[in-house]
């Protein structure tokens, strides 16, 4: 049996009560939103819903449902999800590759130059005015260019690389293999715990994306799911006024903080979902960042 002395058995005592506390900071304003999400109109505007829907509907559930605009942008945020999640993976890969090989000339000058951006930036006005020149702004391009180039990911895929044993690599190039081949077939499954902790990262990056929507998006039917739910948090309705109409021919009575709930609860369902699935990856890639280069 391990000897705890008294301070040792406060300290995990008030430790513990400190978790729990923080803990139930999170849990019961998201327990409360669920219910407010699915209890009944009346309830909601009398303020009587704690922890458990009272007076149980699914009303506003079935006017985001009837919202052309939000179905829109949900579409939206899945397919930018998976495009610039699959272009910063790849393109990183590659990057971090080219960086590594010892036959590159000048590598350790492209390594600095690569490292200087990553610390100080041109500024958002600067960036704004290059998208702007560039003919990107109101189109999805403003929304996947920017974004697919992550150097924190480059230099990471560079120093696990290095740390490989050359002679994979080297035994390969005897074979005849070409760059890409070696690449993927040989790369690729040693570093693929990192590359699926950076695929969790930058998917719930993608998804949770609206601030270039902010600044370079006009055009309604390309806002994201996450600029959506703030128009939804800051307006109380939807953008659409079809959808209005076709809830009142059909009777349904929402209160906002309803349509705001439910919306909230639509937006975080996917990662709650696909999290338990990818959580290993999540922490494996917690001490990416201790990679020695």
């Amino acid at each position: 049996m391990i000897y705890r002395s008294t301070s040792r058995k406060i300290f995990e005592l008030c430790n513990a009560l400190f978790f729990i506390s923080f803990s139930l900071t999170i849990i019961v304003p998201f327990v409360n939103a669920i219910a407010i999400s699915l209890s009944s109109f009346d309830e909601v505007f009398a303020g009587s819903v704690g922890l458990w829907p009272r007076g149980f509907n699914l009303d506003a559930y079935y006017q985001l449902a009837y919202s052309k605009q939000f179905i829109r942008s949900f579409v939206n945020t899945v397919v930018l999800t998976a495009v610039n999640t699959s272009l910063v993976i790849v393109l990183s890969m590659a990057a971090g590759y080219v960086l590594a090989h010892k036959n590159l000339h000048g590598r350790r000058f492209l390594f600095l130059f690569l490292i200087v951006p990553m610390y100080f930036s041109g500024g958002l006005v600067p960036f704004y005015l290059l998208v702007n020149t560039l003919g990107m702004n109101n189109t999805y391009w403003a929304l996947i260019l920017p974004s697919v180039i992550n150097i924190f990911y480059i230099i990471v895929f560079r120093n696990q690389i290095m740390q490989l044993p050359q002679e994979l690599m080297e035994s390969a190039e005897i074979d005849g293999a070409s760059e890409l081949r070696i690449l993927t077939n040989i790369i690729l499954p040693l570093v693929m715990p990192m590359a699926m902790a950076f695929v969790v990262f930058s998917a719930v990056a993608y998804w949770n994306e609206w601030f270039n929507v902010l600044i370079f998006i006009r055009d309604k039917t390309m806002w994201t799911l996450q600029f959506q739910l703030r128009d939804i948090l800051s307006n109380a309705r939807l953008v659409d006024t079809q959808t209005n109409q076709a809830m009142v021919k059909d009777g349904f009575q929402v209160d906002p903080q309803n349509l705001k709930m439910a919306a909230l609860m639509l937006t975080v369902l996917p990662i709650i979902i696909v999290y338990p699935f990818v959580q290993k990856y999540f922490i494996h890639g917690q001490l990416v960042g201790a990679v020695k280069g």
